[in-house]
């Protein structure tokens, strides 16, 4: 799996100069919206106003102004930034199954393969890439974020203007809220980039079929970041023309499975749970879930969950406790 990992940190690699970049643009837009509130802040002085009163300040509608322009322009650069990781997750997964199937897990050149190989036109994997479509749903959720997060903004001035609370914690509830938009813009980007890497695997190997038995869900076995729906599927076998439906941010992968050679994972999920210490197992899971799981409630498998998304479909999630265990526990 050592291939694989080359093309994981590569993905990594983008990712950091993308989420850089809308960081940067995220602090830049908060020192202008500081600087407002504090002149209006200084304006109101030890008078709370009312919300009618507050409304109709100038300087509050200069700061609401501003809010809804730095957003706009975290929307429009949030936007590019998914066009630039889509493209590049599209690219990096289409030559990524290329080097996995042709070396075939055992790390040497495979002719029989290498020539038997249908390298799908980037053209047609960009047409099945739906969800990088500028007029459809995701672009259609990104414009939604700016109106949304303007009015959590205008909700947290007006409740800590009206409430009396102190500069420093309205300037909190304004970061807070103003954060929301830089949150989604990140697991937009994020979510974009490694949809578009999986789904160009799956074209890819869909027009290899021939070759292959089916993919493998590999899933980035961490302690502290992989969640147990993804735990749980790490090692499992499915067809090629399944979808590897990870949830938002999930960094799962799928690897193929060649013909005539082996599962190139080499222990699954569940193995690798068994091995962690009764301390990692609880944090991961969770205090509640760990004793139902202890107590022989529910397996492993059985915390994956599904999730109805309308930009990309089923998604697989972590299940909650009350449904494996029922209301009644």
């Amino acid at each position: 799996m050592q291939s694989l990992e080359a093309y994981r940190a590569q993905l990594a690699a983008q990712e950091a100069q993308a989420l850089n970049r809308l960081i940067g643009n995220y602090g830049r837009s908060y020192q202008r919206l500081e600087a407002l509130l504090n002149s209006l802040l200084l304006q109101i002085g030890d008078n709370p106003p009312t919300k009618a009163q507050l409304v109709k300040l100038t300087r509050y509608k200069a700061l609401m102004e501003q809010v809804a322009q730095e957003l706009a322009g975290l929307a429009n650069l949030t936007g590019n930034e998914m066009q630039i990781a889509g493209e590049f997750g599209l690219s990096l997964g289409s030559s990524s199954i290329t080097d996995f199937m042709t070396i075939a897990t055992l790390g040497e050149s495979n002719p029989a393969i290498a020539a038997g190989f249908n390298q799908l036109p980037k053209a047609a994997i960009e047409i099945l890439l739906g969800f990088l479509d500028p007029a459809g749903p995701l672009y259609a959720r990104l414009r939604l974020m700016v109106p949304y997060v303007t009015q959590a903004v205008a909700d947290a001035i007006v409740e800590g203007v009206t409430l009396g609370y102190n500069p420093r914690k309205i300037a909190a509830l304004l970061r807070r809220a103003f954060g929301r938009g830089l949150a989604d813009a990140l697991r937009f980007v994020r979510t974009v980039q490694l949809w578009a890497y999986r789904e160009a695997n799956r074209a890819t190997m869909i027009a290899n079929s021939q070759l292959l038995d089916g993919w493998v869900w590999v899933a980035g076995l961490d302690s502290d970041r992989t969640c147990m729906a993804c735990i749980a599927l790490h090692g499992t076998i499915h067809p090629v023309t399944e979808t590897l439906n990870d949830h938002h941010n999930g960094r799962c992968v799928p690897a193929p499975l060649v013909k005539g050679y082996g599962n190139p994972v080499d222990e699954t999920g569940e193995e690798w749970f068994a091995r962690q210490s009764e301390a990692t197992q609880r944090k991961m899971m969770g205090p509640g879930k760990y004793e139902a799981w202890k107590e022989g409630k529910f397996n492993l498998a059985d915390m994956v969950g599904q999730h109805d998304d309308d930009v990309y479909g089923l998604m697989r999630i972590e299940k909650a406790l009350q449904d494996l265990v029922g209301a009644d526990d």
